[in-house]
């Protein structure tokens, strides 16, 4: 009896059938045993004649050859499998290499990983745990029997502090991990860190907020940059010092230059046209070169990847991908821009200025005035505006 393994075997390598008379049944017989032929199924004909055997086709001329030698008769009645098809194939060598090849594919496909699924993670991106999971040996084209989940979880959980908890399942070819992000205790000790509100420019207040913390300044007063303006430093009848952290906003008028300076030469780069490209085959995890020019990549270029994924009618991703590296090699070349150009950038440039340094800032008044001097162009903006002054400063409380 064929086992369903032994069967696919026997599909591939191929069979025949053979026809022998029933007066020849036991010198065939005896023949096998003589040779070592295998047979994989014996039986009569309904009229009880002939005998029906399969066989190898790989030992079929033997065969032939040793019933012709000890004059039994034998008729092959049909052939089976993918070695008989061959011949029928001729020179399109193509559709068998297309079998071989899906045949491989089918075998592969049940025994690696396809798609690992990640969930629970909020914080932290998928691609950031992928190279985590990846670095253990986890990851789309790795060989299923190889995949220690216990192992995996407990190496993950001593390297890596921000996550708590990972529980790891194989479901088919399909990972599904779960993971628990840590609190993040950087930001939860800042937080209650003690800090005071300081200026950051000089200014005149005029307007205040405080949402922790005792104020130092009253409204209308001067202050200079650096100045304290709400302390996070405080007594009560029980502790001669407290701490606190404080928050809060406060406003001032606040009077500030700003300066751009813009040359008329600048170095920029020029594409030289050229594009060199690179492909990789990403076969179930695994890189594999395909084609490129094989010229040597220039020291200055620009790096374009596009990667391009299989999902055919739309059912998911399958873990074949093609990517393409482009390469935009340029040179750096000094060029003259023209006066309007060197003005439109330093515009441009104030304007990121303003908004870094003011943010959500009122503009009472603006004076601007530019000129061309010593081959660049020096923009200068005086700016009165009402905007929050205040900044946060730590400080380490000594016991």
């Amino acid at each position: 009896m064929k086992s369903g393994g032994a069967s696919v075997f026997i599909w591939l390598l191929g069979s025949f059938e053979a026809r022998i008379p029933r007066v020849f049944c036991e010198d065939f017989l005896n023949l096998c045993m003589r040779y070592g032929f295998v047979y994989y199924s014996l039986s009569f004909d309904e009229d009880g004649k002939y005998v029906r055997v399969t066989m190898a086709e790989s030992e079929r001329k033997k065969v032939l050859t040793a019933c012709r030698m000890w004059q039994i008769r034998i008729n092959v009645v049909s052939r089976r499998g993918l070695l008989p098809k061959m011949s029928d194939i001729g020179g399109r060598w193509g559709l068998l290499v297309g079998a071989l090849l899906s045949i491989c594919l089918y075998f592969l496909a049940q025994s690696v990983i396809w798609r690992v699924d990640i969930v629970g993670n909020e914080r932290l991106s998928d691609e950031f745990i992928q190279e985590i999971l990846a670095d253990q040996g986890l990851c789309v084209g790795e060989k299923i029997k190889s995949i220690n989940a216990d192992l995996i979880e407990q190496k993950i959980l001593i390297n890596n502090s921000d996550i708590s908890w990972i529980s790891i399942g194989v479901v088919g070819t399909v990972a599904r991990v779960e993971i628990r992000e840590s609190i993040d205790t950087d930001i939860s000790q800042k937080e209650t860190k003690p800090a005071n509100l300081v200026s950051r420019f000089d200014a005149q207040i005029v307007g205040m907020e405080v949402y922790s913390g005792f104020l130092a300044v009253e409204e209308g007063d001067f202050v200079r940059a650096g100045e304290l303006l709400v302390s996070g430093i405080y007594k009560t009848e029980k502790a001669p010092l407290r701490f606190t952290r404080a928050s809060g906003r406060i406003l001032g008028r606040v009077e500030h230059t700003f300066e751009v300076e813009i040359p008329l030469i600048q170095a920029q780069k020029v594409p030289t046209g050229d594009k060199i490209e690179k492909k990789t085959l990403i076969f179930f995890g695994k890189s594999i070169k395909l084609f490129t020019n094989y010229r040597n990549l220039p020291s200055s270029c620009d790096i374009i990847n596009y990667l391009y994924t299989l999902n055919p009618f739309s059912l998911g991703e399958l873990p074949i991908a093609i990517s393409v590296d482009e390469y935009h090699p340029y040179e750096i070349t000094d060029v003259t821009i023209s006066e309007e150009e060197a003005i439109g950038q330093a515009y441009e440039r104030l304007r990121s200025l303003i908004d870094e340094q003011l943010p959500e800032a009122q503009i009472l008044s603006k004076t601007l005035y530019g000129e061309f001097a010593d081959g660049k162009y020096v923009l200068k903006c005086e700016v009165t505006a009402i905007c929050n002054i205040a900044k946060q400063v730590e400080f380490e409380v000594l016991n």
